[in-house]
């Protein structure tokens, strides 16, 4: 009689195990479809034949399983609660072995077994993922003859690899080809401004006349600003010239002193008072103006974009500007023109967390023409840009970015020495002072569309 031992007993108990595992089993499936197998599995063996546990597996799963005479070896496992998918690509792997399919049944092989006809083709149309996006993942799980293919009229793509690897392409794809959110995302750029000027100006000015035996002497305002062109006839009888003068009084003679205020633009005011002449020999002007300006602006941009999750969205609306530019080269001069381009853009890339928390990579730039500072009639652009990453609850407001400018002065111009003099310096000297303000605040709400 042989001894027992405990390892034949515990083999025996195997064997046993198995047995009444293969007599309770389901009957085999006519059709062969393992992405349908996703009922929890739980198996124990030690030391068992390999062939003994994929015939369990396939039983368990419903498969025509047939094992080839190349596949050996023995298996320890003990598995809980697995699908049993999993569990049978799991054993394959650990053995280096693959299946496949033929017609409604399985067959499991060795690699070294597979031969040509042994792949399977398979086409995947996709319905929301782009082929070319996700052909990368899939280059990650292909064994090495594959043959991958894409197919962008269809949007899919055309696989030619061993059935294991193909039903895992499928879990795959499954998983990556989903309706993917969007994100609105909605900037308010707001820009105030404010601004304050005063100008305090004194023009003044006459003539005086006499006559006597030595002739006639007239002092009269100097030319100090640019008036009035009067035509006269050169005393040699040659050519007509245009001397400027200062501007005029109302005695009709130039100003001695000539600081007015910036009434010319139509912001200010001014009062003038003409003395009579005094023995027909002298006559004098004097006028006084004030200016004073008061504004208060705000611009509000409100830009907005829709997009899906992790693609880049910009939007811009704006002015280009033609401009003339000249070169002169050797051969001559040449025109050429450019466009100097002027907008409001908004672009931004969001991700969606799992947390449902928003990730933005946005960038806001304003630009403007300036036409009140021009160079060569072309104006000045002014811009204002802002970048960041940020992170952000759905729906939530946040404030982008703020700047705050303010500038103030004051200045003067006067005639040396003479604005000095006490009380009467203000006959000869004008006073101006500004105060400028400006404000820009950039808010950003994204919200997931659902």
């Amino acid at each position: 009689m042989v001894p027992c031992t405990s390892q034949s007993r515990f083999r025996l108990m195997t064997l046993a195990s198995l047995a009444l595992w293969l007599i309770a089993a389901p009957a085999p499936a006519q059709t062969v479809d393992i992405q349908k197998t996703h009922s929890a599995f739980s198996m124990e063996f030690r030391d068992a034949e390999i062939k003994d546990v994929l015939r369990a597996v396939g039983q368990a799963a419903s498969l025509n399983m047939i094992v080839s005479d190349g596949v050996s070896g023995k298996v320890s496992l003990s598995i809980k609660n697995v699908d049993i998918w999993n569990a049978l690509e799991s054993i394959l792997k650990t053995k280096g072995l693959t299946y496949v399919r033929d017609a409604n049944m399985v067959r499991v092989v060795s690699l070294a077994e597979v031969r040509d006809n042994d792949m399977e083709t398979r086409v995947f149309p996709l319905g929301h993922a782009s082929s070319q996006d996700v052909l990368p993942v899939v280059n990650g799980v292909k064994s090495e003859r594959a043959k991958i293919s894409v197919d962008n009229r269809m949007n899919a793509l055309v696989v030619r690899d061993l059935s294991l690897n193909i039903d895992q392409m499928a879990r795959l794809l499954k998983s990556l080809d989903v309706k993917m959110p969007q994100v609105l995302i909605e900037a308010k750029i707001i820009e105030v401004s404010s601004n304050y000027a005063r100008e305090l100006g004194v023009q003044w000015g006459g003539q005086y006349s006499s006559t006597s035996n030595q002739g006639t002497t007239v002092v009269s305002g100097g030319t100090t600003g640019i008036g009035s062109s009067t035509g006269l006839i050169s005393p040699t009888g040659g050519t007509t010239f245009y001397p400027q003068t200062g501007d005029i009084g109302l005695s009709g003679s130039a100003y001695a002193v000539n600081l007015p205020a910036a009434v010319g633009s139509g912001s200010g005011g001014a009062i003038g008072i003409s003395f009579g002449k005094l023995g027909g020999a002298l006559s004098l002007d004097l006028q006084l103006s004030a200016m004073q300006t008061t504004g208060n602006g705000r611009i509000l941009s409100s830009p907005k974009v829709m997009t899906v999750n992790n693609k880049e969205a910009k939007i811009s609306s704006g002015v280009d500007i033609p401009v003339r530019v000249l070169t002169t080269t050797t051969a001559g001069t040449t025109a050429e023109i450019k466009t100097i381009s002027t907008s409001l853009m908004l672009s931004t890339t969001p991700t969606i967390a799992q947390d449902g928390r928003i990730t933005l990579a946005i960038k806001v730039e304003k630009s403007e023409p300036d036409w009140s500072r021009q160079v060569d009639n072309i104006p000045t652009i002014t811009k204002r840009d802002a970048n960041a990453e940020l992170v952000v609850n759905d729906g939530e407001t946040i404030v982008l970015g703020g700047i705050l400018s303010k500038s103030e002065g004051e200045s003067e111009s006067a005639v040396p020495l003479l604005s000095k003099i006490p009380i009467l310096g203000w006959l000869f000297k004008k006073k101006s002072k500004y105060e400028n303000q400006q404000e820009l605040m950039i808010f950003i709400t994204p919200t997931i569309v659902k």
